[in-house]
């Protein structure tokens, strides 16, 4: 089965696709159903969802609050609900609750305003019945000399429509129901029950109100007051706690000193049970509330929203963001203490409305939606879906709904009232409604959006709730996926010897997986060198949305718990035990053949390292070197004692280290040495550190202890100076001397004399300061000795004299570069060796101690290894004062003396020595008592006669001799003149 440049060993591959039943994951964004209402009619500021149980037909109902849809001239404004059919081709329609006008009394006085009243502004249906209500419907009282905002609502079932005022009594002014404006809240119960909220009972303290529907269809008789028997209603009186069924939660945002609460009550007598106070005053606390189970223990948990609430944002700033309190149920009317959900924009409201969305990706917990109205950077609304889970819900939504309309005459607040938990379109998901206030761009009027629940993931079988029988996928395979390049796979496919594998799979939906098998192998094409890490076989897939719609056109999308790849991963066996986990038992040892490396130096350094493993196989067994900043790797040395290593540079982490391979696997020891050049250490460093470790690919026990060498800094620096006179020997009488009275000229002095001092620093470290004193005598027996014109300087040296240099301010001083012209325009006639030696030998020595001397002090600055400092003095050898009577005939040495003290070194951590030294230079003044005679000039002709003539007298003599060869070259030479050669 295996081919040529394969391992005998083969890896079997099972591919399955395996997608369990589709079931609800999110809302379809994409394809949202859109209604339009009225122009400036408020469409959509309520919404609900409707299906009779009789009829499969389903509805969204909007109420239109500021909708002007009334035929009576005298009614502005009364408000309306339409019935919009889903999925239907045909317009929103009114839905008619009431068009009559306002009643009068027998004297014709009216006694009720229908005009603004709001109507629609809540709607709620059972599925039965549909209740609208119009919050700001007034009615006379005191007959007729007032009216009060009572709020009034309808109730519908079928072709019957009823009036429930239950604020509309005899207990009016604002001290009881006349500012209650019933029908801001309102909702269905599961006894067959409404409830309705009035805000302004009480003086504003609120009201909730709840009555039987059957009752209420039972009394209607068009009275304006009409009793019931069974109304429960919450009192203005303090609250009583017992342990009585939760039934109700209101909220009061702007309750308790503008803290904002929320009251439960029970469902016997309306009596409040628990209260929850907010902790921000004018967050408006309470301003929504929603109920449900989203951690699936059972009982019922409370959602509060405050959209005004403040947060502080990174800057320290209070940000208003709004913010969603969680209370988890513990039993009875117990919670747990709040968790927050806190909002993301400013000023976005989040929390302003809060819906139970059911359990939207079927995973066990209820999923909640909460608006922001004024979200997005266009501020056209969000809404968020927090999916449920054990801990309470997730802070992070898994959906956000992005409002896309406009509005000319209001803020858009996309999310401004919501429902959901409601499968309308009956394709097995529950749904949402939201509203919005806008001006759309297509219609150019206000819409309510509806979105689809759609999803792929992998659930339980019994949550299966879709028409999608197959689902097809691109699947791709690849193998080895932790390298990253192809040149280290190790393992390919049997039948391409590719690494990468793609195929199209159609998954049937419920039925079970689709699997298929490939082969693959481990290369030996080349060396296998990481038998360490594991063989990830990693799968990726992507489905065709497209060809997985269901006839409704809904697409599926993968859950996003579901990971987007499976991988799994094979070892390769090693000799490693049972458990096939190598543990090494990782030594190393370094050692330096240098104690101390000067600074400045290119210091040779040798680092001898021995490396060892006690224990199991070390795999892809590295020794990594740190060496210092400004140290370079130069060899490894050869030796018939070392184990042969190859070392390289890497990089890690930006830092550049030497590796050197110990082998794969290493078992044993290995002893090396590594050189290394030092060079430009930093002047604040006292030590030169080599930090070393081993390293290999095994899982567990993989690095050494690192171990470090270190090696001192010294500081050494050789520093000398040295002098030279140019001439060093003047020899008097000059020829043809004439002094001259005034002098003019440096010339008219004598000849130039240039004394050179030199301070070398040889190294290898550098000095930053030094001084140099130069003693140079001038003045003899009150008179000029030398005669000194100037001084120049080269490198890091400034000098100062203590006297006047050129008093007389003579002119032609010759430049620097023509110094040797100058001397050589000086030049002394030679005389005989014999008269100078003997002259010598009574010199006149003139230094310091016998003669006024010049003193010139320098300061030398940073000289680092190889340079110098250099002076060089300019003066003239004063001739007329050697010329006089008493001076003649005697010999002078002029001495001058040089010396140096290292006044500072610049490393500050470091011991140094400061060096010192001086060194003397002498200039001989030599006088020749008598001169040689010159010679004649017919001497010098007959010399030069008898010379040319001796010359040819030798012509002849070597050109008249017969040659001598020697037999031995001749016969080396004759088979070459002959054109035979030997290979």
């Amino acid at each position: 089965m295996a081919g040529r440049g394969r391992a005998a060993v083969g890896l079997l591959v099972l591919l399955c696709s395996l997608f369990g039943p589709c079931g609800s994951f999110n809302l379809d964004e994409d394809k949202p159903f859109v209604f339009s209402g009225p122009e400036g009619s408020y469409f959509g500021f309520s919404v609900d969802f409707f299906q009779a149980s009789t009829d499969l037909r389903s509805d969204v109902l909007i109420g239109a609050p500021r909708a002007n849809a009334s035929s009576s001239s005298s009614v502005v404004e009364r408000g309306a609900v339409y019935s919009c059919p889903w999925a239907g081709s045909s317009s929103c329609q009114q839905v008619l609750f009431d068009s009559s006008d306002d009643r009068t009394n027998t004297e014709g006085a009216k006694m009720e305003f229908k005009s603004k009243q709001w109507f629609g502004a809540s709607v709620r249906s059972d599925g039965e019945h549909i209740l609208a209500c119009a919050p700001l419907y007034q009615w006379s009282t005191y007959g007729v000399s007032e009216r009060e905002p009572v709020g009034t609502c309808f109730l519908k079932k079928g072709d019957a429509v009823v009036e429930y005022s239950p604020c509309r009594s005899t207990a009016n002014s604002p001290e009881g129901q006349g500012f209650c404006q019933a029908g801001f809240s309102a909702d269905f119960l599961k006894e067959h029950r409404v409830v309705v909220g009035g805000p302004g009972s009480f003086y504003w303290q609120g009201q909730l109100i709840s009555d039987d529907v059957a009752e209420i269809f039972k009394r209607f008789d068009k009275k304006y007051v009409i009793p019931y028997g069974n109304t429960l209603s919450t009192k203005s009186a303090s609250a009583q706690y017992d342990d009585s069924y939760l039934d109700y939660v209101t909220g009061v945002p702007r309750g308790d000193k503008a803290l904002g609460y929320v009251n439960i009550f029970n469902n016997l007598n309306m009596e409040s049970m628990v209260n929850f106070t907010g902790t921000q005053m004018a967050a408006y606390f309470g301003h929504s509330v929603a109920a449900t189970d989203v951690n699936n223990d059972g009982l019922v948990d409370l959602l509060v929203g405050a959209p005004l609430f403040m947060d502080r944002g990174p800057d320290g700033k209070l940000r208003e963001v709004g913010q969603v309190s969680v209370y988890l149920g513990r039993g009875g009317f117990s919670f747990h203490p709040p968790q927050q959900l806190i909002g993301s924009e400013v000023y976005a409201r989040y929390g302003s409305a809060i819906t139970t969305l059911g359990d939207l990706d079927m995973d066990g917990f209820n999923d909640v939606a909460i608006s922001a109205p004024y979200g997005g950077p266009d501020r056209y609304g969000r809404i968020y879906i927090h999916n449920g889970r054990p801990q309470g819900p997730n802070a992070t939504p898994s959906q956000v709904l992005k409002g896309k309309w406009a509005s000319s005459y209001m803020p858009s607040s996309f999310g401004y009232s919501m429902t959901g938990n409601t499968d309308i379109d009956k394709n097995g998901y529950p749904g949402t409604q939201t509203h919005k206030n806008t001006r759309a761009r297509v219609h150019t009027q206000p819409a309510a959006s509806a979105l689809h629940p759609l999803s792929v993931s992998q659930t339980n079988p019994a949550a299966l709730k879709t028409h999608t029988v197959y689902l097809y996928f691109r699947v791709d395979l690849e193998l080895d996926r932790l390298k990253q390049k192809e040149s280290t796979k190790r393992v390919l496919f049997l039948h391409d010897q590719a690494f990468h594998y793609s195929k199209n799979m159609v998954v049937n939906n419920g039925k079970g997986p689709t699997c298929e098998e490939q082969f693959v192998y481990l290369g030996v094409r080349h060396h296998v060198r990481d038998k360490i890490t594991p063989i990830s076989v990693a799968m990726d897939y992507t489905l065709n949305y497209q060809m997985a719609a269901d006839p409704t056109g809904l697409l599926p999308i993968l859950h996003m718990s579901t990971p987007s790849n499976v991988t799994k991963q094979a070892h390769i066996l090693l000799d490693c035990g049972d458990d096939n986990i190598c543990k090494p038992d990782l030594k190393l040892s370094v050692k330096s053949d240098r104690e101390q490396i000067y600074i400045g130096d290119d210091n040779a350094l040798t680092l001898e390292v021995v490396a060892e493993n006690k224990g199991e196989g070390a795999y892809e067994a590295e020794l990594h070197i740190y060496p210092p900043q400004l140290a370079d790797f130069t060899r490894v040395v050869p030796s018939d004692t070392h184990s042969r290593v190859s070392c390289t540079y890497k990089k890690e982490n930006q830092t550049k280290i030497v590796v050197c391979d110990l082998g794969n696997p290493m078992k044993a020891g290995t002893v090396t040495a590594l050189s290394f050049s030092v060079h430009l250490v930093s002047e604040e460093e006292t030590s030169v550190k080599f930090d070393l470790k081993m390293v290999s690919s095994n899982q567990f026990d993989n690095t050494s202890p690192r171990v470090s060498s270190v090696t001192k800094l010294a500081v050494l620096a050789k520093v000398s100076i040295r002098g030279t006179s140019s001439p060093s020997q003047i020899l008097l009488p000059i020829a043809n001397w004439k002094p001259r009275h005034p002098a003019v000229s440096v010339d008219d002095q004598g000849p130039q004399i240039v004394h050179v001092y030199e301070l070398l620093n040889s190294g290898p470290s550098t000095f930053s300061k030094a001084s140099l004193e130069v003693e140079l005598p001038y003045h003899y027996k009150n008179d000029s000795l030398l005669y000194v014109v100037s001084f120049e300087t080269e490198g890091p040296i400034n000098c100062t004299t203590d006297i006047e240099l050129n008093p007389l301010n003579l002119g032609g001083i010759p430049p620097r570069e023509t110094e040797t012209e100058g001397r050589n325009r000086h030049q002394v006639r030679r005389r005989e060796v014999e008269s100078t030696r003997d002259s010598q030998n009574d010199l006149q020595t003139l230094d310091c101690n016998t003669a006024d001397c010049l003193r010139l002090r320098c300061q030398v600055g940073r000289l680092v290894k190889g340079k110098n400092a250099i002076v060089f003095i300019y003066s003239r050898l004063t001739v007329n004062n050697f010329l006089r009577t008493e001076n003649q005939n005697r010999s002078y040495m002029v001495q001058s003396t040089a010396s140096f003290n290292v006044i500072e070194m610049p490393y500050k951590n470091l011991d140094s020595e400061l060096s010192s030294n001086s060194t003397m230079v002498s200039v001989s003044v030599m006088w020749v008592a008598e001169p040689p005679q010159s010679v004649p000039g017919w001497v010098v002709a007959l010399a030069v006669l008898a010379g040319l003539l001796l010359l040819a007298l030798l012509i002849f003599i070597i050109g008249s001799a017969p040659p001598q060869e020697d037999c031995t070259e001749k016969e080396q030479l004759q088979p070459e003149e002959n054109g035979n050669t030997d290979a």
